[in-house]
């Protein structure tokens, strides 16, 4: 499945007519009680109009107080800021964090990512995102902009996803629920997995790639069944890159189904902007990331 420091520098970013010039070294933060902080070696960024660059930059954020402080060793500024998109996460933290972008290639990598979302803990290591679109043709009045690059080139690799408060049991009975064919199967393995009820859920080996809005997905499931999980589906955007709709296809872990629960993991999550009908997950970034709803 975006945290704070990330989308201070990435906001204004995603939807632009094109990709904005960022370079950000060795970032780390974290947040806790509506109160965060960060601090980043370098960061350089070129937004339209404005080119800023600091040297050992420290980030001090309140969400209560909507307050915003960035410093270096030579300035300091206190802004006003809406930290609403931040109401899903009950913490995080992160370390290692590299962002760099051209007008063609977009790449987020950190070392360590934890995040804690509605009573689960997230814990992310190894990170890398990337979308390359210098292969892209387009018109020459017409630009790419990040959430293009996503759609229609990107690959994401990740060491290990680990859920530290995933219900075995639970995973189980969803399995058995969707596959009633192979209910004898499951339920051997949920038996020679019984050794390892207390350790958490870790996926492991992820990688996915996206080209021209298709993706396929895979990553091994090796804590509480030795088996490789892979996924495929179709995605795109409206026109003003406003939502994303992710229609998932096919996902199987071995030679069980495991679509419908992971569409109802997403759908357990609750988030507002996030909606699952059917196959298909849509995301309202609006919503999501600027906390702008629509009007009613």
């Amino acid at each position: 499945m975006k945290n704070f420091i990330l989308f201070t520098f990435l906001i204004p970013t995603l939807c632009m007519a094109k990709f904005p010039e960022i370079d950000v070294q060795d970032l780390n933060g974290t947040y806790l009680d509506e109160k965060g902080s960060a601090h980043a070696m370098q960061a350089r960024y070129v937004l339209p109009k404005v080119e800023i660059k600091h040297q050992d930059i420290d980030v001090i954020f309140d969400k209560v107080e909507k307050k915003l402080r960035i410093s270096d060793p030579s300035t300091s500024v206190v802004l006003d800021f809406d930290f609403s998109f931040l109401n899903i996460f009950k913490s995080f933290d992160f370390s290692g964090v590299e962002i760099k972008s051209t007008d063609k290639i977009f790449t987020i990598q950190s070392s360590m990512l934890n995040l804690f979302i509605n009573q689960t803990s997230y814990d992310l290591e190894d990170v890398y995102v990337e979308t390359d679109v210098r292969n892209i043709p387009t018109q020459d009045d017409e630009d790419i902009t990040v959430i293009d690059g996503l759609i229609l080139n990107a690959i994401l690799r990740m060491k290990s996803l680990r859920f530290t408060d995933a219900s075995k049991s639970e995973f189980f009975d969803d399995l058995r629920f969707e596959n009633p064919e192979h209910i004898a199967e499951i339920n051997q393995l949920e038996k020679q997995k019984d050794s390892s009820k207390m350790i958490p859920l870790v996926v492991r080996n992820i990688s996915y790639v996206v080209q021209e809005g298709v993706f396929n997905g895979k990553a091994l499931m090796d804590s509480w069944i030795n088996l490789w999980l892979r996924v495929n589906g179709e995605m795109a955007t409206n026109k003003n890159n406003t939502e994303i709709t992710i229609r998932l296809d096919r996902a199987k872990l071995g030679i069980f189904s495991i679509r419908g629960t992971l569409l109802k993991r997403v759908r357990r999550l609750n988030l507002e902007g996030v909606t699952v009908n059917k196959n298909t997950i849509t995301i309202n970034l609006d919503t999501v990331i600027l906390n702008q709803r629509e009007s009613i």
